[in-house]
């Protein structure tokens, strides 16, 4: 791999615990290909969204997401669930984060002819190329300076796009009666629960507090290192202000502390075995 490349943390993915959601657009286009260990796929599909800025929160990073199969619902809000469709041979993605300054800061792929862990970051020399960037649409080519190895895969690409970049919406403050009710609540009570096992880096709770296909990610060989950098990055002061109960599913608006500042999170949970397990985290 190029000395140069920034591998941005990407511990949140292995999880998908922290990672921030909003709704896409209709489709846009893209054209191009990505080439893994000799392996060409072309992609056809675009989508972008605008979230908080990795590295200056005030600002905003624009995600884009190129595939090969046009993606809808929980395969788009969801990197996880993109994971488990690549593992299955349903789709082949490239993505790609451009800062507010229309440079690319990260670059990740869902794809399994990789043998082992996927690439997650960038190099200097690739040549990206921004046409429009006006926080409405984006409209770029991003092609490799070369074919790249990474733990033994090599890789490539050479891709342009087009889509518009959409936002999530605000949500309605909750009202005082609604905090108190979800402080109260089974799912406040898990979802402490769980906080507290992160912060004693217990894998053990963890697994009896997460969905089973969560807790499946416990199983890896470097969970334990993972959960520490978790705890690292966790939000403090962690408030539950409402709480939505949708049958067997819920979810939980959140504030804490990131970084020194306020911020808002959402909580996803499930019911199993008649108990509610927490399924995934979304903060800025």
């Amino acid at each position: 791999m190029n000395t140069r490349t920034r591998t941005i943390l990407a511990v949140l993915v292995v999880f998908a615990l922290l990672a921030a959601t909003a709704a896409f657009a209709a489709d846009g286009k893209a054209q191009g290909t990505i080439t893994v260990n000799g392996k060409t796929t072309k992609l056809s599909y675009a989508y972008a969204r605008a979230v908080p800025g990795f590295f200056d929160k005030k600002k905003e990073d624009v995600e884009v997401i190129l595939s090969d199969v046009p993606l809808e619902g929980k395969a788009l809000e969801d990197q996880f669930e993109r994971m488990h469709m690549a593992a299955d041979g349903k789709l082949h993605t490239f993505e790609i984060t451009v800062n507010a300054d229309a440079s690319p800061i990260s670059t990740s792929f869902n794809h399994n002819g990789f043998k082992g862990p996927s690439p997650s970051g960038l190099s200097s020399d690739d040549v990206f190329t921004k046409k429009t960037f006006d926080g409405k649409t984006v409209d770029a080519s991003y092609k490799s300076a070369k074919q790249h190895e990474f733990f033994g895969n090599t890789y490539a690409f050479d891709v342009s796009f087009r889509a518009e970049i959409t936002r999530k919406a605000k949500p309605v403050p909750p009202t005082a009666a609604e905090t108190a009710a979800a402080q109260k609540s089974p799912q406040a009570k898990v979802y402490a629960d769980f906080m507290k096992a992160i912060q004693k880096e217990d894998l053990g709770a963890m697994r009896k507090l997460m969905t089973k296909e969560q807790a499946k990610n416990l199983d890896s060989p470097d969970a334990k290192k993972m959960v520490g950098m978790i705890k690292a990055m966790a939000a403090t002061d962690v408030k539950v202000l409402k709480v939505v109960e949708k049958g067997d599913t819920a979810e939980l608006t959140v504030s804490g502390k990131q970084d020194g500042s306020l911020a808002n999170g959402v909580v996803h949970m499930a019911k199993e075995d008649g108990a509610w397990k927490v399924q995934r985290e979304e903060w800025p």
